[in-house]
């Protein structure tokens, strides 16, 4: 299965019901397509500020730190949006292998302290006030690996699992 594929399997299980959900460009358009029909869907693009109460943001960033600042690949910030979770699905590492998971962003941040997870197509990690928590992993895939690929401090939960796709 493709990195894309994997990744957009398991975010739509993030989704339940009648959640208002906003997407970003990239990935979470895919992401888009695999939600339950009673979703209401919204382009992050198009909204501004315009819908209240959205459950979770999903958008594809360039990196994202510890403390869950957030880089958007493609220069949006979406300053106005309020979301109870913000949810980043991306590769694990960019095209040259380069961590997108770091201590501290190297790019512009475009939302500070704001992402709540990361699902990635190796596993899905917490941001949470202690720092970045293992909490999935693909089946195949070690946690070391995972360590070694991600450019900040990594717990594993003690509960691990493995991601269900």
């Amino acid at each position: 299965m493709k990195p894309q594929e994997v990744i957009v399997r398991r975010a739509a299980k993030e989704i339940s019901g009648k959640q208002k959900v906003a997407v970003g460009r990239g990935i979470p358009e895919l992401v888009q397509r695999a939600v339950p029909p009673e979703t209401q869907v919204f382009r992050l693009d198009d909204i501004g500020g315009k819908v209240p109460c959205l459950k979770i943001a999903l958008v594809e960033a360039a990196e994202v730190s510890q403390a869950g600042d957030l880089c958007l690949a493609l220069g949006a910030g979406y300053s106005e949006v309020q979301a109870e979770e913000w949810v980043v699905v991306t590769t694990h590492t960019d095209s040259s292998g380069n961590p997108k998971i770091v201590r501290k962003c190297r790019s512009q941040v475009s939302r500070p302290h704001c992402v709540t997870k990361i699902i990635t197509e190796k596993a899905v990690i917490e941001v949470t006030n202690k720092g970045l928590v293992l909490k999935e992993v693909r089946a195949g895939v070690a946690t070391d690996d995972v360590k070694k690929e991600t450019g900040a401090s990594l717990h594993i939960a003690d509960d691990l699992k493995l991601m269900e796709l």
